[in-house]
């Protein structure tokens, strides 16, 4: 199982969504992501609803999928910074 997000950030619907979405990721590929909570924290600091976090969580799961990613997987944060920041280039 991954690491848990920090029991003081367990309160915030937005952080407990990615964590979430993170989770299912791990799950439906049978892998762990070392850097959770890392990964949350970026996500968390930049996004500004639910929307844009799935955005994000989906593309971090393109992107496992298409590198058929296994066992204990590290997502880089750049890679997560360059997504966050598509998604937040987008006009709405």
């Amino acid at each position: 199982m991954s690491p848990k997000v920090e029991e003081s950030d367990s309160g915030d619907d937005l952080r407990d969504q990615i964590a979430s979405q993170l989770r299912m990721i791990e799950i439906s590929h049978d892998l762990i992501i070392t850097n959770l909570t890392s990964i949350v924290r970026i996500i968390i600091a930049n996004v500004k609803d639910k929307s844009q976090a799935l955005q994000v969580c989906t593309a971090i799961n393109t992107w496992i999928a298409i590198n058929e990613m296994q066992g204990n997987v590290t997502v880089p944060e750049p890679l997560v910074r360059k997504y966050v920041r598509k998604v937040m280039s987008q006009r709405m």
